[in-house]
């Protein structure tokens, strides 16, 4: 089973990795429609940056003379990092506001320097890009006066890129610094070969040179903040049991250090990715350098791995896009060369340097058997090395035969109920036995018909009786199933956490992740929102959530705290079912979005569909709908109404609405919580807290919408806030925290319907 799921990581990150670069082509094309900020804006956003440099640290740090700085050029680059999807203007807006009203502003002036750091990054980016892109269709002087740009916001970040490595230390615990890589050094070679190349003199050539200097100078600046992060994780490791302030400002500073490369990481390495966030956002206490080392490289690993696929696709058949891709394997393993000699020694790093470069020499040859051959000396030494970072996860699963058997069959179902006819009997053969057994399981323990409603549908199909309307019946249904599977046996855990031995519990929680494996493309939908005039409903904009990546991390986390080992591993258990529980309702209800676009986009030229998509809504919903009706009864009333009657009341703001009025019922009871426990029992504290934060992913995309980005920015920083505050019993950063929490809360309920 975990190989399987591993196959399907796999091919989705590899997906993913291409994806992404084809979104972000695209989006530098209309910037380059639109045009960019020109070499003089760019100079003067640079000036502007070092004069907050030295503003910031001033003492007391003057907020009005940092926003006067930031106003003007460094906004409108600010800005202009909009086309990729990034809110930083906003990240910057609402710092300097933290700083004018004395909230943390050592804290806040990181926030505004990574964030403005981030904006030079992603101006270079998108430039780089643009020229790689562009380079046959595009002027010498065009491309020049691109690359002059790029020159002129490196400016900004060149004493960052500068900086010497930073790696384990011999016993791993914590991280010291190492050799120079020269990357700025590296990046200034990289831009005069590209100068060079633009004069178009032998233009094919030339776009090799490109091709493969594309991949040096993003990459050199990639491993710059890989090393920025882990300067910043020393610092807390060697300030968090003796200067707690010092501390704080560190994790920032890592924190958004990281969010520069967060992208990189996630295409290899998305569990991972999570974790790193946990630890740079979360208690100093809990940062362990040897996990927030070995999770970045997996993620450059991972990228290692994609540029070899794409190269054994490229070579023989595209020269210089082999190349490229050789180019940039060789500059992602640059970047973990370090470690690896920690890890395994200097004879295996240097081999690996030498497979590496052997790739490179096989691609400009463009031989197919060389690279080949290097490939697999590459991927050999990768596989030891991955060992070492423990990729490969070692511990021994429980089986869990009932309930994979019973996912296998959904999937099975899913197959069959694509087919033309759908195949009824097959489906009756498929759900008799496991599937049918765990639905019957569900059923007694909630008192539900759910076997009853499948046989039927099951019926109907046979029939010919609005096959797709019962097939929609047994799709859902089943999907409820294995989320109320999910919700009972975490449940179980939890509450004989201390009664059951580790290895029954262990079992119950391993059947989770089964359970989950079957629902999991059904939760992981992109997230949608409303449209500009509420009229419909929308994908979010940004990257996917990836709740699965979320499940991943919780299961991991609680499955190590079902050791007993810890004091707190109750606590950490039930934050574990937290993250769960809400993103899986947040799936559940995403879904409900989801067949509500249908229905109001088919509802006038297509009935039969319309009609399908409002009862897939109407079963999703009624999943989750204890989770609405408990603090919005009439809400709940009026989702029902609209997902059982006429497809013309189907209404996206109403629903959107009372759907989240029902999560705020709930995130305004876990802040009551918050109160009465602050100060007094810290670990139920943190759970409440947890959960108005998972509770507030739900609804921060339509408050976003109503409210703006900087509210919505505002509301994320307020809630770690208050969480840190809980950890550290600081009730004036509490009191701050739940006043802007409650404020905008109580604005956003006013711009409900």
């Amino acid at each position: 089973m975990f190989l399987l799921k591993k196959l399907m990581t796999s091919m989705s990150k590899s997906l993913t990795v291409r994806l992404i670069f084809i979104v972000f082509g695209m989006g530098n094309a209309s910037l380059f429609a639109a045009g960019f900020a020109d070499t003089n804006t760019i100079q003067k956003a640079v000036a502007a940056y070092k004069t907050i440099e030295t503003l910031r640290k001033e003492t007391p740090i003057n907020g009005d003379a940092i926003a006067s700085a930031y106003t003007g050029a460094l906004q409108i680059l600010a800005q202009e990092a909009e086309i990729n999807s990034l809110k930083l203007n906003s990240d910057i807006l609402v710092a300097i506001e933290e700083i004018k009203s004395g909230n943390e502003p050592r804290l806040a002036t990181q926030v505004i320097d990574k964030t403005l750091q981030r904006v030079f990054y992603q101006s270079i980016l998108n430039r780089i890009t643009m020229i790689q892109r562009r380079f046959n269709t595009a002027t010498s002087a065009e491309l020049i006066q691109m690359l002059d740009d790029v020159v002129a916001a490196f400016q900004a970040i060149t004493g960052t890129v500068a900086r010497t490595n930073e790696i384990l230390s011999a016993d791993r615990q914590t991280i010291i610094s190492g050799s120079n890589p020269a990357l700025d050094v590296q990046f200034n070679e990289s831009v005069a070969r590209i100068r060079r190349a633009l004069d178009k003199s032998n233009p094919e050539e030339d776009s090799g040179v490109i091709a493969v200097e594309f991949s040096t100078t993003r990459i050199a600046l990639a491993q710059a903040y890989y090393i920025g992060v882990l300067r910043t994780v020393a610092s807390v490791l060697e300030n968090r049991s003796t200067d707690p302030e010092t501390t704080a400002v560190s994790l920032k500073e890592g924190e958004f250090f990281y969010r520069i490369i967060e992208s990189l990481v996630a295409q290899g390495n998305r569990v991972g990715n999570q974790l790193i966030k946990a630890q740079l956002a979360g208690n100093a206490a809990n940062v362990v350098a040897y996990e927030i080392v070995s999770e970045l490289i997996k993620g450059f690993v991972g990228q290692v791995y994609g540029e070899m696929s794409y190269q054994s696709i490229s070579i023989g058949v595209n020269r210089f896009q082999a190349m490229s891709e050789a180019s940039g394997a060789a500059a992602y393993a640059r970047v973990f060369l370090p470690d690896v000699e920690v890890r395994l020694g200097a004879e295996v790093r240097g081999n690996l340097e030498t497979a590496l470069s052997n790739l490179q020499t096989a691609s400009s040859e463009n031989s197919v058997p060389k690279s080949a051959a290097a490939r697999d000396a590459i991927a050999a030494i990768l596989l030891s090395y991955q060992k070492e970072l423990n990729l490969i996860d070692p511990r021994t699963t429980i089986d869990t035969g009932f309930v994979y058997n019973a996912s296998t069959s959904y999937y099975q179902i899913s197959g069959y109920r694509a087919e033309n006819p759908v195949n009824a009997e097959a489906i009756a053969a498929a759900y008799t036995g496991e599937l049918q057994q765990l639905t019957q399981i569900i059923d007694l323990a909630y008192g539900l018909t759910i076997d009853q409603n499948v046989l039927a549908a099951i019926e109907n199909v046979r029939n010919g009786n609005q096959v797709a309307l019962a097939s929609q019946v047994i799709d859902k249904s089943i999907q409820r199933v294995f989320a109320l599977a999910i919700y009972n046996r975490t449940t179980l855990v939890l509450d004989n956490f201390d009664s059951l031995a580790t290895d029954k519990l262990a079992l119950e929680w391993d059947r989770v992740e089964t359970a989950y494996l079957a629902i999991m493309l059904a939760v992981g939908k992109v997230n949608k929102v409303l449209t500009k005039d509420k009229q419909t409903l929308k994908d979010e904009a940004g990257p996917d959530p990836y709740p699965e990546d979320q499940f991943s991390l919780a299961f991991l986390n609680g499955r190590e705290a079902l050791s007993k080992a810890n004091a707190n591993d109750r606590t950490t258990l039930a934050i574990a079912r937290e993250n769960i529980i809400v993103p899986l309702v947040r799936g559940f209800l995403n879904g409900v979005l989801h067949e509500v676009e249908g229905v109001i986009a088919n509802r006038s030229i297509d009935v039969d569909e319309a009609r399908v998509g409002q009862l897939g809504g109407d079963l999703l919903y009624r999943t989750v709908e204890v989770f609405i009706a408990q603090d919005n009864p009439s809400g709940n009333d009026r989702i029902k109404a609209q997902l059982t009657g006429d497809l013309a009341d189907v209404v996206a703001n109403e629903i959107v609405s009372d759907i989240n009025k029902g999560v705020i019922g709930q995130f305004r009871r876990n802040i009551s919580q918050i109160e009465s426990t602050f100060g007094v029992d810290r670990n139920r504290a943190l759970l409440a807290s947890e959960r108005i934060s998972l509770y507030a992913t739900i609804f921060l995309p339509d408050l976003e919408l109503r409210l703006g980005t900087q509210q919505r920015v505002k509301m994320q920083n307020a809630l770690q806030d208050l969480r840190e505050a809980i950890e550290t019993d600081n009730s004036a950063k509490a009191i701050t925290a739940g006043s802007t929490i409650t404020e905008i809360i109580s604005a956003y309920e006013d711009e409900l319907v």
